[in-house]
């Protein structure tokens, strides 16, 4: 069935429109009542990009708390150091694995590599849980910025989230392992303002890979999810509101940020519910259900139509994008 012609039967049949509504309910009360634990980093090895300070090593700390294996990968050894004597302090057992490795993760060979050495101590096996939190902001006015200044900034996100988890993935795929890969963008994927011109289009690019991927990844039983946090208290953050143009602090108003370790509980905690755009506080949840703070074409039009997606797209997505992706993994499945 066409997503056309899905919400032309939509809209005009009273029996699917009936389903529809009664499928969103179960779903609304299953997530409700549903008390099964979607994420369990027991015994697991969580392999995190960025993992040596603010939220990856945040993150890292808690996962240790929880019983996982943890490899953390920076760019910079002497924080690596830092931050492992760190993680050591959240050991629960003496069994559990905790290694560092420093990669620039902007190369797609080295990011490989380290990946293959982390790896090594799990019999070569991939990592259950790939994280990608490397990255940073370089916020400013468009035309005051080069063109490579922008570019870099795609580099510092997007290319260290994809190069992070590419070679997981493949790991994974071979290897068979039912794992998760989180990849962490911002609100900022959601919305755009004076200011971030470098910054937001770095995070639209990794929320445009977590989406493909959650629907491609499915071929191989493996999950994603895409973490949109608002400000964090990062080492960064001091160093982004110095650069900030005014008229970009204007629009954002005071700021209620909240710390690397409140915000890695937010993301656990997401998991645990199996959310796929994890967000934890109100600005986010609206984004998420919305266009965003972009104009509307017509109000009125644009509200009907938004009430049609609403009831249309997923069932389109239950029946046809996932449908055929898990029918076609399926058939693989089979053939070997």
């Amino acid at each position: 069935m066409t997503l056309v012609s899905l919400i032309g039967s939509a809209l005009t049949s009273p029996l699917i429109l009936a389903l529809a509504i009664g499928a969103l309910s179960v779903s609304l009360l299953m997530g409700i009542f549903s008390r099964t634990a979607y994420f369990n980093p027991a015994g697991k090895h969580c392999y995190i990009g960025g993992g040596s300070e603010g939220l990856g090593l945040a993150l890292a700390c808690q996962l240790a708390d929880r019983g996982a294996h943890v490899s953390i990968v920076s760019r910079s050894q002497v924080k690596l150091d830092k931050a492992l004597a760190e993680l050591e302090s959240h050991r629960q057992t003496p069994s559990q694995k905790f290694a560092s490795y420093s990669c620039d993760l902007t190369s797609p060979a080295s990011s490989a590599a380290t990946l293959h050495a982390a790896c090594l101590p799990f019999g070569s096996q991939a990592p259950d849980y790939i994280f990608a939190c490397a990255g940073g902001c370089v916020p400013g006015i468009f035309t005051d910025m080069t063109a490579e200044q922008h570019w870099q900034c795609m580099e510092w996100n997007f290319k260290t989230a994809l190069c992070t988890v590419h070679e997981g993935v493949r790991r994974m795929k071979e290897g068979k392992v039912r794992g998760k890969v989180v990849l962490t963008a911002s609100v900022m994927a959601l919305m755009g303002f004076a200011g971030y011109s470098s910054y937001s289009p770095s995070k639209y690019a990794i929320r445009g890979l977590a989406d493909s991927l959650r629907n491609e990844l499915q071929l191989y039983g493996i999950s994603v999810h895409l973490f949109l946090p608002a400000t964090i208290f990062s080492p960064g953050f001091e160093n982004e509101q110095k650069l900030k143009p005014d008229i970009c602090k204007k629009i954002e108003g005071p700021d209620e940020g909240m710390t690397p370790e409140q915000v890695a509980a937010h993301m656990i905690r997401g998991l645990e519910r199996n959310d796929y755009n994890i967000t934890y506080e109100p600005v986010g949840h609206m984004l998420r259900n919305s266009r965003g703070i972009t104009p509307r074409n017509n109000i009125l039009k644009d509200t009907f139509w938004g009430i049609a997606g609403t009831i249309a797209m997923p069932i389109w997505r239950m029946l046809s994008a996932d449908g055929e992706v898990r029918k076609e993994g399926k058939r693989l499945a089979a053939l070997k």
